[in-house]
């Protein structure tokens, strides 16, 4: 079992910061695995906040005050669950894959409570049964549309025990499709196909065989024993 990982004051998180990089690229360099769960609480709290003051706008459901602003809000979760994505698949590490296994079943539970927000979703389901009614621009009722069939598809209309049932399989389907990414990867990564003589390399162009040499070296391996990266399907 995994340590727990660090807590972490939210003051002292620079994920929760402005992002000052050029383009607005995240902190890379202060993207440590202890960093994520404290970020993705506070980032989660913040997007219900946010679909709750819209489920209770006391003025009548229209496109600007439910669809476009629910196309606004969520921001700061947004951009954490990308950097958190980004990383996972592209420079992941035991201590983030612990971070991954234990935030899948809480991220669930946070699409959940979008997706099966009852109030929430009134108001959409409003505006859906206006939409021909509303005066549209096509992408506007093409948003509209989507966000419905997206809504319904998630859940949204299902009630009592069905609802409840729904958001539990949601949040344990989740865990186990970490856990399977997570062992397809270890699998992936411990592929070694060992090129061996003259006849492994026929037909490989100088720049490949030069690559080959390179990764043979890092693993001890020598140059008459070069591995290939590429996993045969």
């Amino acid at each position: 079992m995994s340590a727990p990982a660090p807590t972490v004051q939210t003051s002292d998180n620079p994920l929760l910061t402005e992002w000052r990089a050029p383009y607005g690229l995240p902190p890379f360099e202060h993207a440590r695995p202890e960093y994520f769960e404290s970020a993705f609480e506070v980032a989660m709290a913040a997007q219900r906040a946010e679909l709750d003051a819209i489920a209770a706008n006391p003025e009548p459901a229209t496109f600007a005050n439910t669809l476009a602003a629910l196309d606004q809000c969520g921001r700061l979760f947004n951009r954490i669950e990308l950097l958190f994505s980004n990383l996972t698949v592209s420079e992941t590490s035991p201590a983030l894959q612990a971070v991954q296994r234990a935030m899948a079943p809480r991220l669930a539970a946070h699409e959940n409570a979008i997706y099966l927000h009852a109030a929430l979703f009134a108001r959409i389901d409003s505006l859906y049964r206006q939409r021909d009614q509303l005066a549209l621009e096509p992408q506007d009722r093409r948003l509209l549309e989507r966000v419905h069939l997206d809504f319904v598809r998630a859940g949204a209309r299902l009630a009592g025990e069905a609802r409840v049932r729904y958001g539990a399989l949601v949040q344990e389907l989740a865990a186990e499709c970490t856990a399977f990414s997570q062992n397809v990867l270890a699998d992936e990564s411990s592929f070694l196909l060992e090129l061996k003589d003259e006849a492994d390399l026929a037909g490989l162009p100088a720049f490949l065989r030069e690559a080959t040499r390179a990764a043979a070296a890092q693993r001890g391996l020598g140059e008459t024993r070069m591995p290939s990266t590429c996993r045969p399907r």
